[in-house]
């Protein structure tokens, strides 16, 4: 099961789950995505490559896509450094932040909504 919608400020919010263990396809995008896994935020560096991610059965994931351009913004690293990688957001941004937004990501009613807003704050602080 694979969803996309419009986030309000910038970029798309989408939510994944795994049925019986299948992999989800990762195609190539050009985008950096913050990803809440359940129980932390993780950032997807931009790919080069379509590869499979392995979602296990009852694994709710929730991201923000965020547009081309605009994830070195909001994420305070170059794209270069994330290209191809998945990092604990702790290892992006001060960890009591990114622990901060994994514990609202899961309180929320949609996990979404404080990844975009987390977004839209540090890409209005410039």
């Amino acid at each position: 099961m694979y969803r996309e919608r419009e986030a309000v400020a910038a970029g798309v919010i989408w939510t994944g789950a795994a049925e019986d263990g299948e992999s989800h396809r990762v195609v190539p995008d050009g985008c950096m995505d913050l990803v809440w896994d359940g129980t932390r935020v993780l950032v997807a560096g931009p790919d080069t490559a379509a590869h499979f991610a392995d979602w296990k059965p009852g694994l709710l994931f929730v991201g923000l896509r965020l547009p081309p351009g605009t994830g070195p913004a909001a994420l305070g690293v170059p794209a270069y450094e994330l290209r191809d990688r998945r990092v604990a957001l702790e290892d992006v941004w001060p960890a009591g932040e990114a622990r901060r937004l994994g514990e609202e990501a899961g309180l929320a009613a949609d996990p979404g909504v404080p990844l975009e807003r987390a977004a839209a704050r540090r890409l209005a602080m410039g």
